[in-house]
């Protein structure tokens, strides 16, 4: 690719999870791929525990899709994983970084890998927001849901 080329990171859900916002995600990195954008997803080695899974698996049964550049890596209960990819998307400095936030359970590990990115000072952050004002109300969601809004809430004009 030309020198020029942006480079896009996408990190949410993406195959072999299934589901709307893994099928969104794979749908916006094949809409910058062809529009010659170098485009990489971070998806989730490990979403949720078991435990904490509503439905009966979180995996797809179709074949990877050939056409889109995923990465397996995030864990969202390993901080130390957090650190580690936030370093490693440091250090490549991608143009731009698309986060997919629907959870507050993943404000923690969301937050890490994204205050890690912005010490390059060069990648700039675009949130995909969806479930912002959450529907539960207890004292653990909260401090969750504010540890990434917090970051995010200074890139607001």
């Amino acid at each position: 690719m030309p020198d020029n080329t942006q480079h896009i990171v996408i990190i949410g859900p993406a195959y072999p999870l299934r589901g709307g916002l893994a099928s969104f995600n794979e749908r916006l990195a094949r809409e910058f791929a062809g529009n010659q954008y170098n485009t990489e997803l971070y998806t989730f080695s490990l979403q949720y525990p078991a435990f904490l899974f509503p439905g009966t698996t979180q995996y797809s049964s179709e074949d990877p899709p050939a056409d889109l550049h995923i990465h397996e890596k995030i864990n969202s209960i390993s901080p130390l994983n957090w650190l580690w990819i936030g370093y490693q998307l440091c250090k490549k400095k991608p143009d731009i970084v698309v986060v997919r936030y629907w959870l507050p359970f993943m404000g923690p590990c969301l937050g890490t890998i994204l205050r890690m990115v912005k010490r390059n000072h060069h990648t700039k952050v675009i949130c995909i927001a969806d479930n912002i004002i959450p529907h539960e109300k207890d004292l653990v969601i909260g401090p969750l849901h504010a540890i990434l809004s917090n970051l995010l809430m200074p890139l607001l004009p």
